[in-house]
């Protein structure tokens, strides 16, 4: 577990860089095929990957539709895997689910017996409508959920970069395990006995993930 938070602080870190940064990357096409070379980080709609087979090479844009996932690797050697899927979330008022209509990026933290990714927005700071104040949003990033080899995961919580509140950590992680593991009454179960703390959502999925295998 303490590796996972580990590489999960990492991952924040990254995914706070400077976006125009290329990296070391290998692109994991759908049809099978592998480039390696360059590549910038995507963010979680980018519908292009900018890549490039070496510093000197021109860079291309090459459609999100070919790419499956995009493994990076850090001047430290410490590897990021983003991975396009299905995002699923549930109204907040009306309890139905709803499914993105495209593929997101996500990055992955835990990639072993289910997955769990996340999603970051990023803050902004503008001057209001008639220029008097500015108006601050603070970033969030959103975790997800789901079968290791599904391709939509399911949201479990959002964390605010203005605060230290969390939306969604219990009730509505119970709710989400019923939709992504509907056959899996072993993960369902240990999910409703779990009370989940703000700090430690992501440690107590990988736990339960790890003592309850599902198919």
């Amino acid at each position: 577990m303490k590796k996972t938070t580990l590489l999960l602080l990492a991952l924040l870190l990254f995914t706070t860089a400077i976006h125009a940064k290329y990296i070391n990357a290998v692109l994991y096409m759908e049809d099978g095929t592998i480039k390696k070379g360059l590549a910038e980080r995507v963010e979680s709609t980018d519908s292009k990957v900018k890549f490039k087979i070496n510093e000197e090479a021109e860079k291309e844009k090459i459609s999100a539709k070919e790419i499956k996932k995009i493994e990076y690797t850090d001047s430290d050697n410490i590897k990021y895997t983003a991975e396009k899927l299905y995002a699923t979330t549930a109204n907040l008022l009306t309890g139905k689910f709803s499914r993105s209509s495209k593929k997101k990026w996500f990055y992955i933290i835990y990639d072993k017996n289910a997955k769990i990714g996340y999603i970051t927005e990023q803050g902004s700071n503008r001057p209001n409508a008639g220029g008097t104040s500015r108006v601050i949003t603070y970033g969030s990033t959103s975790y997800f959920f789901g079968k290791k080899n599904s391709e939509e995961l399911v949201f479990g919580y959002a964390k605010s970069a203005g605060s230290n509140l969390a939306i969604g950590t219990d009730s509505l992680i119970r709710k989400m395990a019923k939709e992504a593991f509907a056959d899996c009454p072993k993960i369902i179960d240990a999910v409703e006995k779990t009370d989940f703390k703000v700090k430690s959502v992501i440690d107590e999925l990988q736990s339960i993930f790890e003592k309850n295998k599902c198919k």
